[in-house]
């Protein structure tokens, strides 16, 4: 009988505490289901239970007021209720045109079909002339050819809360008789409400956006004999579409997928990353393939995600084109790298845009308040946010996405690429390379952290930038800094990916022996990360990071800069100098430096040549960068913009970035950690990103002021900060493996009643880390401050995707969703009707 060779197989000596472990996540599941299924029904139904018992309405027929144009003038006279018992009623034309919205008024008499009275108005829907489907909704969003969504305002008049059933004839004789509703004294549908005093609704062909609530009203506010449709807040020239209209509607049950997605994914975060989660027990290997299908699986994901966000305010149905800033009064061109592209292929530097004679007649064209004058008094055609230098527009932003994406892309298609496409296509390079990036890192410098915490500081480098504000809102600002991302991303992934094993030549992770360095993994790390000079020079700051990764191999094996390794020291300069060289001849053939990029000669609303913003204002502008709170609201969107008033360039905020992705405030315990950092030999890294980061901040500042486009210069240098200090933290809160049975022993036989036997025997069966190398050492004694860390952790980061997604809602941020997307923002909206005070 022959001999079968002994292959190692896990111990199953933590089987029964798996077990356990997966009674409880089925238990946690069966629980989470129930908890959707109650909010599901109960809480984004409540505008379907609150109206079941409304009281049935009658309606007379409406006045329309002066600011409305209808199509066929008769029509009004020809929509007289003939019904008097109907609750709703068609408007005497499906379209109409908003000449002045002050007096766009339909005013509709209603009175309650039982008594004959004045009524409660609970709720009102507006129909459109033809309503859609939830599923066909991202085909009309941004179609210009056809009406969208109207947003009308609502109020009611009070003329005869106490009429009987005998007068009731004589009021409506009277109310069609003198037709003057001009005369009533009219208050907003929401008088009389404590904490919701919007009384707006925003409207589109999905049935769900058409209802809306009174609210709880005060009694002398409570019943109505008029109810007035407002179309102010529309714009003279737009066209409504209003076939119908209902008062007292019940709003229908309904389920949404959608909805119920949302919060199976909230759902899964919290069992997976909740501390006593086995994911905070099971060690990080980036080597299985688990794990690999694991990172296959969220880079596909967040792709897919990437996508619909671009998509979000327009993507590929918006059309981008020249247009007029009547806010500034400079003409504003969203396609600066499409043009760079076609004029690189032209054989030129400049762009071929227009230049007025004016700009060359100027003694000082970057004065802002010059231009401005110019074109109210000459109707003078400036650009706004190009660089003008010796009469040719150029663009400041780096060359590289032109010379990798947009001139190729022309090349071979004839046709421009959208921003939206290739913002999409840097952030998916990004994830694609963070993510591994990410785990490479952490694998490499912290062998025992979990892998909980792993994916945790993998959502932390996706959300700590400013990826997701560029994919929102796509345009030539954030290409740059989104093709900087993916090339640092990827040059990392590369470097630390560099060190191999001298004999298999796998990755030899944080083993410094027997090893070599991958000499085409450095030199390609090397270019990615050179390209930081034309993409955006901010990240050049993660250059450094090429010694603390390579010291051993510097210091100790002498496999680079030393005079055995000569070949791929040279290799290491040329690929910088292939790179930099070029670009240093760019910049010195548009302005005459090979390291002006041209920022200074922006045409912006302050002269960049010469004004920057007070010395004095820096402390609190860095502070407001990095600690403004964010701003709540107690209604959708939920998430406000923040006040960002100073006398220095401002943009909507949603809040400093620390507030947003409040996980990097571990970075600031950086120096307490100093000691493990060092062990771990990351303390150099760190001390970087902490200085550089803080270098960065102060630059973008002093020259941009508070914007949160420019979080993602320093996020990630905070991000992997964080990350290091982080894993430090975890490791520290575990025992050393030699002392686990020890732990086990002592746990086991200090148990004293059945729950902490049965806790040491889940811990004793957990923590057989000698025996199974996949199972992390147990925690030190006393369970509380590691379930406390994991919690804040976990909180931290889904805070942080709350922030990123939520906030895409909030009304005050640039391309907000209620003009560039009223069909979702209004969809999203009516989940949470029913919560109308």
């Amino acid at each position: 009988m022959s001999k079968t060779a002994h292959t190692s197989q896990p111990p199953r000596s933590n089987t029964p505490a798996l077990r356990r472990q997966h009674r409880r996540t089925a238990v946690l599941w069966l629980v989470a289901l129930l908890v959707i299924a109650g909010l599901e029904v109960g809480v984004f139904n409540l505008g379907h239970w609150r109206t079941t018992h409304v009281p049935a309405v009658t309606m007379g027929s409406p006045v329309f007021g002066g600011g409305i144009t209808i199509p066929s003038p008769g029509d009004a006279d020809d929509t007289a209720d003939d019904g008097a018992a109907d609750t709703a009623a068609d408007a005497a034309s499906t379209t109409f045109t908003i000449t002045d919205p002050d007096t766009a008024t339909i005013d509709i008499p209603v009175r309650d079909a039982a008594t004959g009275g004045a009524t409660e108005i609970a709720s009102i829907r507006l129909s459109p002339a033809a309503s859609i489907p939830v599923s066909q909704a991202a085909s009309h969003a941004n179609d210009t050819a056809s009406w969208t969504s109207a947003t009308a305002s609502f109020y009611t008049a009070d003329t005869d809360t106490a009429l009987d059933s005998e007068a009731q004839a004589d009021a409506e004789e009277e109310a069609d008789a003198t037709r003057n509703t001009d005369d009533l004294t009219w208050r907003s549908l929401s008088d009389g409400v404590w904490s919701d005093p919007d009384n707006t609704l925003t409207y589109t062909s999905i049935p769900e956006t058409q209802y809306t609530l009174a609210g709880q009203k005060s009694d002398e506010n409570r019943y109505s004999t008029w109810l007035r449709i407002s179309f102010e807040n529309e714009y003279a020239g737009s066209t409504v579409s209003l076939a119908s209209y209902e008062v007292n509607p019940t709003i229908p049950f309904s389920i949404s997928f959608s909805r119920i997605a949302v919060m199976l994914v909230i759902a899964a975060f919290v069992i997976c990353f909740r501390p006593g989660s086995v994911l905070w027990r099971r060690r990080l290997d980036i080597t299985t393939r688990g794990h690999k299908a694991a990172t296959g699986a969220a880079i596909a994901i967040t792709a897919v995600v990437m996508l619909l966000v671009t998509q979000a305010t327009g993507g590929m149905f918006k059309v981008q084109g020249v247009s007029y800033g009547w806010g500034f009064d400079h003409w504003f061109d969203p396609l600066q790298y499409q043009r760079l592209g076609e004029a690189l292929l032209n054989g030129h530097l400049w762009l071929d845009l227009p230049i007025d004679n004016t700009l060359q007649s100027m003694s000082n064209p970057y004065n802002y308040a010059a231009r401005q004058s110019l074109n109210e008094a000459t109707g003078a055609v400036y650009f706004w946010d190009h660089a003008y230098f010796q009469g040719h527009y150029y663009s400041y932003f780096g060359v590289v996405p032109a010379v990798l994406l947009f001139a190729p892309f022309e090349a071979l298609t004839g046709r421009w690429l959208p921003n939206w496409a290739a913002s999409w296509v840097l952030g998916v390079a990004f994830a694609a390379f963070a993510i591994p990036m990410t785990m490479r890192f952490i694998q490499r410098f912290f062998p025992r952290v979990s892998q909980a915490l792993a994916w945790l500081c993998a959502l932390t480098m996706l959300v700590a930038n400013s990826a997701w504000y560029y994919l929102f809102t796509p345009s030539f600002y954030g290409i740059p800094v989104l093709a900087s991302m993916a090339a640092t991303a990827a040059g990392l992934y590369f470097w630390i990916g560099a060190r191999r094993d001298a004999t298999t030549g796998a990755w030899a992770g944080c083993t410094p022996g027997a090893t070599r360095v991958s000499a085409w993994r450095v030199v390609l790390g090397c270019v990615l990360m050179a390209l930081n000079f034309g993409c955006r020079p901010q990240f050049l700051v993660f250059v450094l990071f090429a010694f603390p990764i390579f010291w051993d191999e510097i210091r100790h094996s002498h496999q680079i800069f030393s005079r055995a390794s000569w070949r791929l020291s040279c290799a290491i300069v040329l690929a910088f100098l292939a790179v930099i060289v070029p670009l240093l001849a760019y910049n010195a053939a548009r302005f005459g430096s090979p390291l002006d990029v041209g920022s200074n000669y922006n045409l912006t609303a302050f002269d960049m040549t010469s004004q920057r913003p007070s010395r004095a204002l820096m402390p609190i502008a860095l502070l407001m960068q990095l600690l403004q709170p964010a701003a709540f609201g107690g209604s959708f969107p939920f998430i406000e913009t923040v006040d960002n008033a100073l006398p220095l360039p401002c943009e909507p905020s949603l809040g400093g970035f620390l507030a947003l992705v409040p996980f990097a405030l571990v970075a600031l315990f950086f120096w307490m950690e100093r000691r493990r950092l060092k062990e771990r030999h990351v303390w150099a890294l760190t001390a970087i990103c902490v200085a550089g980061a803080a270098a960065v901040l102060l630059l973008d500042t002093m020259t941009a002021g508070v914007n949160n486009r420019y979080y993602g210069d320093f996020g990630m240098l905070l991000a992997f900060a964080a990350i290091a200090v982080a894993c430090c933290l975890e490791e520290s809160l575990r025992l050393p493996v030699a002392q686990e049975s020890i732990h086990d022993a002592s746990a086991a036989e200090g148990a004293e009643s059945a729950e902490d036997a049965e806790a040491s025997a889940d811990d004793a069966a957990a923590t057989a880390t000698a025996a199974d190398p996949r199972l992390l050492p147990a925690f030190r004694t006393g369970y509380a401050p590691a379930r406390l860390a994991a919690f804040a952790a976990a909180a931290a980061v889904l805070f942080s995707l709350i922030m990123v997604f939520g906030g895409m809602f909030a009304t005050g941020r640039y391309d907000a969703l209620p003009s560039t997307n009223p069909f979702l923002f209004s969809y999203v909206k009516s989940w949470f009707l029913g919560l109308t005070m």
